[in-house]
C-alpha cells in the first residue's frame, strides 16, 4: 500500500498564488485525499512514466516541492485539523475520525478575512461543524459520494444535489465561484478540496482507457510486509489476516482482491497481482481526474489575469 500523506501532499504542493492588485497575493490551496507523493511525477517514483499528474508537474516546475516533510497525524480529520488551525492534534482536539472543527476554531479562515481576504471552501471538508468561518462554502458531507454528490452551501439549509462525477462538480462550482461570487477588489483565499483518490477509487468513465493496456510492475513491499508491530500484526500474528486492508487475501474482512471481484479460480499470487493491478489503475484513473480538472481552474485563472505580466501568471498560460 501507499504511505497516505492525505492532506500533507498538498500542503506542500498544492498551495498556488496569483497576482493580485497590491501586495497581498491571491491564495488557491489545493487538497486531494489519500493523495501520495509517489502519484506526483514531478517526485520522480517508479510511477512518474505513466504521466498521472502533467498539471502538477508544471506548477511544481514554476515553483517548489518538498522532499523532506512529515505529518503528524496522518488520517483525513485530524490532518484538516490541524491545517485549520495550525494545531497539533493533541492541542486542538481532533485526534481522530470522529474529530470536529466549529466555528470559532476555524482560525485559518478568521485570520485569512482578518487579513482582507474573500474566503471560500469547496469540496471535501469532513470536519463535522459546516465551515461557517469562510465567507462561502460549498462542501460534501461527511467523506462524500463520487458519483451524483450532494453539497452543503452557504445560505441554504438543505443539502444540494449534483449529478455527475465529485472532482468535475467540485471543479464547476469553483469556477462558478471565480465567474459569479468573486470580488475583484479583494485578494481571495480558496480552499480547493477533491473527494479523490480517497478508496473505493471511483473514477469517471472516461478514464477507462487510461492505462488499459498497461501491466504495471508490483513494489517488492507486495511480496514482503516485513515484520510489523505488536499493534498491527498481534503477538503471534493473530492480528494479520483482520488488520488493515489488504491487496491479495491476507485480510478476509477488506481486501481488494474480493472488493474488485478478482477470479476465485486465480492461485493466491496471481491474485494478488491481478488485484494490484486492478487496485492501483483506478487509483491513478482517479489521481488523473483530479490533474485534469486542475488544468480547467488554471485555465480560467490565466484568462481571468491576462492582462497581468508576472511569472505565475506566464506559468500559468504554459500550463493551458
Amino acid at each position: 500500500m501507499f504511505l497516505k500523506l492525505l492532506p500533507l501532499l498538498a500542503l506542500l504542493l498544492g498551495s498556488v498564488t496569483f497576482s493580485a492588485a497590491g501586495d497581498k497575493p491571491n491564495v488557491l490551496f489545493i487538497m486531494s485525499d489519500d493523495h501520495t507523493w509517489q502519484a506526483v511525477g514531478a517526485y520522480n517514483s517508479h510511477l512518474a512514466y505513466l504521466n498521472p499528474t502533467p498539471t502538477l508537474d508544471k506548477l511544481a516546475a514554476e515553483g517548489m516541492i518538498f522532499d523532506n516533510a512529515f505529518c503528524t497525524n496522518s488520517i483525513c480529520t485530524p490532518s484538516r485539523a490541524s491545517i485549520m488551525t495550525g494545531q497539533y492534534s493533541h492541542v486542538n482536539g481532533s485526534l481522530t475520525l470522529n474529530g470536529r472543527v466549529d466555528h470559532d476554531q476555524q482560525y485559518l479562515a478568521h485570520e485569512m478575512k482578518a487579513a482582507g481576504y474573500q474566503t471560500a471552501v469547496i469540496g471535501k471538508w469532513h470536519l463535522k461543524a459546516r465551515p461557517t468561518a469562510f465567507d462561502y462554502y460549498k462542501v460534501l458531507p461527511g467523506q462524500g459520494k463520487y458519483f451524483n454528490p450532494i453539497f452543503y452551501e452557504t445560505g441554504s439549509e438543505e443539502p444540494v444535489q449534483a449529478t455527475g462525477h465529485s472532482t468535475d462538480r467540485v471543479t464547476d462550482s469553483a469556477l462558478a465561484w471565480f465567474k459569479e461570487r468573486r470580488d475583484p477588489a479583494r485578494p481571495f483565499f480558496l480552499k480547493l478540496h477533491f473527494k479523490a483518490p480517497h478508496d473505493y477509487f471511483e473514477y469517471a468513465p472516461r478514464y477507462e482507457d487510461y492505462l488499459a493496456d498497461v501491466n504495471i510492475p508490483e513494489p517488492l513491499s507486495l511480496w514482503n510486509r516485513g515484520e510489523g508491530s505488536v499493534a498491527t500484526r498481534g503477538t503471534n500474528g493473530e492480528l494479520d489476516h483482520v488488520i488493515a486492508t489488504s491487496i491479495g487475501r491476507r485480510n478476509y474482512r477488506r481486501s481488494y482482491d474480493k472488493d474488485f471481484e478478482v477470479d476465485t479460480a486465480l492461485d493466491d499470487t496471481a491474485a494478488q497481482r491481478e488485484a494490484y493491478n486492478l487496485y492501483l489503475k483506478k487509483y491513478l484513473r482517479c489521481v488523473k481526474g483530479v490533474d485534469d480538472n486542475l488544468a480547467r481552474v488554471f485555465h480560467l485563472r490565466a484568462r481571468m489575469i491576462e492582462t497581468e505580466d508576472g511569472p505565475l501568471v506566464q506559468a500559468l498560460h504554459r500550463i493551458q
